[in-house]
C-alpha cells in the first residue's frame, strides 16, 4: 500500500500498460471516483514486484500473511475460486480420487471435472428444525474412506454459507493416519483467527491447506483472497498450478487491499474483538426481541432470518426496495452477513425497524408450495463418469427423473449445486427446481432448464 501511495506521489510518466496510463486517457464521462482511483491501477514495474515470482514488496505483504496465520501464504486475485482448483491440482492428479462436501461450492465441481478427478460425496449433516446443509461428521469422513479407498485427499467447507464448521482438528487427525491431506475452502472464514474462539480457522487445526476469500469478511475488494498451505503439500505443483489458473496482469488494487485487509486483521486489540462480537450478539438479541426466528452458527458474523410460515424471496425483494441488501435468500430463510467490525446502536435499533417493517408486507407461503431446502441423499457416494462421447438428450423435468443428469444446475446465490453432472435426477429434486423457476430464483443453467427441460445421458446397455 505504501509503495502504490509513493509511486502514485511521484507523478512518474507512464510508457506502460495499462492503457489508461495513470489515468491521463479518460474524458469527462468518467466518474470522479474512478479518476482518483486509476493512478493506483499499475502494472509489474521491477519497484512494484511480480506476484508470480516475488521477491520485493508482494513477497514482504505474503511473509506478513504467513506469520499471522502461522502457516506458508500466497495471495490470490482470482478470487477462492483459482485457490480451490490450486490446492486440487497440487494434490490430486488426473484419474485419481477425491473426498468432497457435496455442498461444496460451484469452483470445486468445476476443478474437478476439468481435472479429471473422481469425486466421492459426502453429504453434510442437516440442522433439525430448519433442515439447512451443516458440515460434514467425522463418521462419514470414515465411512467414506472405507467404501472408496485410495483417496488422494479430502476436501471440506468450513464455515458454511450459514456458519457452521467442522471438527477439523478431529477429521484432521484422522486423515493424518493415513496420509490425506485436508483441504478446506474457507472462503467464509478469513476473520477466524483470535486464539479465544471457540472454533478457529482450519489453518490452526491441522488443515494442509486454506483458502480464504478475504474480501468476503475482510476490509479487502471484489476477488481478493489467499491461501495458506503446510509443509505436506507439494509447494512446486501448488506455485505451478497459481501461475496457470491466475491472470498473468494481477490488479495492485486488489493486492494492496489484501495487504490492508491483513493489516486490519492483525491490529485489532483484544478490546476491539469484544466490542465486535458483543455487537453482533446485541443485534441478533434485537432481532429476536421483534419476533425474528434467528439461526446462529459457530461465525458470529452470518446470521440467518428463518422466515417460514412467510416467503424468503419476497421478503429479500422488500428488504431491497428499502435499501436493505442480503446475501442469500431461500423460500423459508435469508441471510444476513453481518460487517466485521462494531455495530453501534443506533445503527442496530435502526436497521431492526426497518427489518421488521419490511417483514410485515410479506405472504406467506402457500400450502401446496414444497420446501426441500438441500437433496436428501445417502452420506457417501460417487458419480456417474460422462465421457465426452457420452450420448446425450433433452427431456421434460418429469421424463428426466431417475435419469443421469448431464449437466449442472447451481441456484446463485450460494453457488452450491443442487443438481450436479453426473447425479441420478430424483422427483425430489425436480420438485424444488419447478418452483424454483415459477419464483424466478436466480439459477445458474442453460436456458431450457428455465423451459423446464434437462439434459440426461442415455443409458447403453
Amino acid at each position: 500500500m505504501e509503495m502504490l501511495e509513493q509511486h502514485v506521489r511521484e507523478g512518474r510518466v507512464s510508457f506502460h500498460v495499462p492503457g489508461h496510463h495513470n489515468g491521463t486517457v479518460t474524458d469527462d464521462s468518467l466518474p470522479t471516483a474512478f479518476n482518483k482511483i486509476m493512478p493506483y491501477d499499475l502494472t509489474e514495474l521491477a519497484h512494484l514486484d511480480d506476484l508470480h515470482h516475488a521477491e520485493g514488496i508482494i513477497q514482504q505483504g505474503e511473509e506478513a500473511l504467513g506469520t499471522l496465520y502461522q502457516s506458508k501464504s500466497k495471495w490470490l486475485v482470482n478470487g477462492s475460486t483459482v485457490g480451490n482448483w490450486s490446492m486440487l491440482a497440487a494434490t490430486v492428479k488426473r484419474g485419481e480420487r477425491v473426498y468432497v462436501q457435496r455442498n461444496s461450492h460451484k469452483s470445486v465441481w468445476n476443478a474437478i471435472e476439468w481435472l479429471g478427478l473422481e469425486p466421492i460425496l459426502l453429504t453434510p449433516e442437516l440442522e433439525r428444525g430448519s433442515g439447512l446443509p451443516t458440515v460434514v461428521s467425522l463418521r462419514t469422513v470414515e465411512a467414506a474412506v472405507t467404501q472408496y479407498p485410495g483417496g488422494k485427499a479430502l476436501l471440506l467447507t468450513s464455515p458454511t454459507y450459514y456458519g457452521d464448521m467442522a471438527d477439523v482438528r478431529a477429521i484432521s487427525r484422522f486423515l493424518q493416519t493415513l496420509t490425506i491431506p485436508l483441504l478446506v475452502d474457507e472462503a467464509h472464514g478469513a476473520h477466524l483467527i483470535h486464539p479465544n474462539l471457540p472454533n478457529r480457522s482450519a489453518i490452526f487445526e491441522g488443515a494442509s491447506a486454506v483458502v480464504q476469500s478475504a474480501h468476503k469478511t475482510l476490509p479487502a475488494f471484489t476477488m481478493g483472497a489467499w491461501i495458506h498451505y503446510k509443509e505436506d503439500i507439494n509447494e512446486s505443483r501448488l506455485f505451478h498450478a497459481l501461475s496457470s489458473f491466475q491472470t498473468s496482469s494481477p490488479s495492485y488494487l486488489i493486492m494492496a487491499s489484501l495487504d490492508h485487509a491483513r493489516a486490519y486483521l492483525e491490529n485489532l486489540s483484544d478490546r476491539d474483538w469484544s466490542l465486535i462480537q458483543t455487537s453482533h450478539l446485541a443485534f441478533i438479541m434485537e432481532m429476536r426481541r421483534a419476533g425474528f426466528t434467528i439461526k446462529v452458527g459457530d461465525d458470529f458474523t452470518k446470521m440467518t432470518v428463518l422466515t417460514y410460515p412467510k416467503n424468503g424471496l419476497i421478503f429479500s425483494r422488500h428488504l431491497s426496495s428499502i435499501g436493505i441488501d442480503i446475501e442469500l435468500a431461500a423460500e423459508d430463510h435469508v441471510l444476513f452477513c453481518l460487517p466485521f467490525r462494531e455495530l453501534k446502536t443506533q445503527e442496530i435499533h435502526h436497521w431492526v425497524k426497518l427489518i421488521k417493517n419490511a417483514s410485515q408486507h410479506v405472504p406467506f407461503i402457500d400450502e401446496d408450495e414444497t420446501i426441500y431446502p438441500f437433496p436428501m441423499t445417502e452420506p457417501v457416494s460417487r458419480l456417474h463418469l460422462i465421457k465426452e462421447d457420452t450420448h446425450v438428450v433433452r427431456l421434460p423435468f418429469d421424463e428426466a427423473i431417475g435419469r443421469v443428469a448431464a449437466e449442472t444446475i447451481i441456484p446463485y446465490p450460494p453457488g452450491i449445486p443442487w443438481i450436479l453432472k453426473g447425479e441420478t435426477v430424483t422427483d425430489e429434486k425436480i420438485r424444488v427446481l419447478k418452483e424454483w423457476i415459477s419464483l424466478g430464483r436466480n439459477l445458474q443453467a442453460n436456458r431450457h432448464v428455465m423451459i423446464k427441460q434437462i439434459d440426461v445421458i442415455v443409458e447403453e446397455f
